[in-house]
């Protein structure tokens, strides 16, 4: 079995995601632009591709390894292959795999391809597919257009991605952003988070957290994390972000998997202290997980915070997506 083709990412890519796919395709009444880090075999662009009009990939040579032009260029030129079929069958419109890390080639602005390709971004994207390997506080380095040593961590990825999406002219922007991190909370920034909170609904959040033992700890410590950033990041930009329930998964070499849904959709609602979001941080934190049991998807009985927070009974993905207030608000186009 691939790598990147669990039976558990099976599940969700086609349980969870692909629904979602298909209705924000339905709902938008065009194809999606896909973001994404797809494997070479590209099983989720396969999975989704009735969905999709245009594709940017991304494609590291030699993970975890630094990019380096030595490297072979098998992995891109493999997944450019499985594009480049998808466009002769007019699957596609058009493509492009950028050859490196994510976060070296946004942040940079080209990648590591003998030709050196630009990244740009003319079009608003519908769907973001970030996933990410190793763990969420794990810096990749890069040398910058000057030649200079740099670090980079996924969410300076994300942060830029919104800025680019921000600075694209087109009305009512609607997205979807599905993200898989690992869910360990080694690394200085994470720890600093969890030292200093940023909030009152973080410090009580944490405060429920730290009677776990520390393998217990990890899925909630590093959903606080990534909850956290992801509102400051979409606020800055001016866009609403709802989270659907996050998913917590075994994934491969049985390293354990957070999977999380984001509803993007740029906004004018705001207040004196910028963008008002529908969902509260603290309906997020204490919501409860989602898991995989015998290949389904259950309310997790693992992992629970003994608070007021249920989850619906009914965990089909598409009644969450068309049970929460953004989609109510601004995506409903028949309301």
């Amino acid at each position: 079995m691939s790598k990147f083709n669990s039976d558990n990412k099976k599940l969700i890519r086609t349980n969870w995601a692909k629904p979602i796919v298909s209705y924000i395709k339905d709902t938008l009444n065009k194809k999606l632009f896909y973001l994404g880090l797809p494997d070479c075999e590209a099983h989720d662009i396969v999975e989704w591709i009735e969905y999709i009009d245009t594709v940017y990939a991304f494609q590291c040579r030699d993970y975890p390894s630094p990019s380096a032009p030595e490297q072979s260029r098998v992995k891109v030129l493999a997944l450019e292959n499985t594009l480049r079929t998808f466009e002769r069958k007019r699957q596609l419109s058009t493509f492009d795999v950028f050859d490196g890390y994510i976060e070296e080639v946004i942040l940079r602005g080209f990648d590591n391809s003998p030709t050196i390709k630009e990244f740009t971004q003319h079009d608003t994207i519908t769907l973001y597919n970030l996933d990410f390997c190793g763990q969420v506080t794990s810096p990749i380095e890069y040398k910058d257009r000057n030649g200079n040593p740099q670090k980079a961590y996924k969410f300076d990825a994300i942060k830029r991605l919104l800025d680019l999406q921000k600075q694209i002219t087109f009305p009512n922007k609607k997205f979807i952003m599905f993200l898989t991190l690992h869910c360990s909370y080694d690394g200085k920034e994470l720890n600093d988070f969890i030292d200093n909170p940023q909030n009152t609904d973080i410090k009580s959040y944490l405060n429920q957290v730290s009677k776990f033992s520390k393998g217990k700890k990890a899925p909630y410590l590093v959903k606080a994390f990534v909850l956290h950033f992801l509102q400051q990041f979409f606020s800055t930009n001016e866009f609403i972000a709802e989270i659907l329930p996050t998913i917590h998964y075994i994934g491969d070499n049985n390293n354990p998997i957070l999977f999380f849904t984001i509803l993007g959709t740029n906004t004018n609602i705001r207040n004196a202290g910028g963008v008002v979001h529908y969902q509260k941080l603290q309906e997020a934190l204490n919501c409860p997980f989602i898991e995989i049991d015998n290949n389904t998807l259950t309310q997790s009985k693992s992992l629970a915070l003994n608070n007021d927070y249920k989850l619906d009974t009914n965990l089909n993905p598409l009644h969450l997506f068309k049970k929460s207030r953004t989609y109510k608000k601004l995506w409903n186009i028949n309301k």
